[in-house]
């Protein structure tokens, strides 16, 4: 399985918000994140980087 972990950079640190994504979409300032299970997460902000090869999505907060 190639699952990936989503982080928020806050005050430049990580933080984390969903294991086991396997779905990202970025819409009208929002990252909307869909685990294995179904289960989705919506955070404020735009990906800032994706790290394929680490499993990490990087999301930077809208403030």
């Amino acid at each position: 399985m190639c699952e990936s972990a989503a982080y928020v950079l806050k005050n430049d640190k990580l933080e984390r918000v969903m294991d086991n994504v396997v779905s990202v979409d970025p819409l009208e300032g929002k990252v909307y994140l869909t685990d294995l299970l179904g289960e989705q997460k919506i955070v404020d902000g735009k990906i800032k980087e994706i790290r394929l090869m680490d499993h990490k999505i990087i999301i930077s907060e809208d403030k």
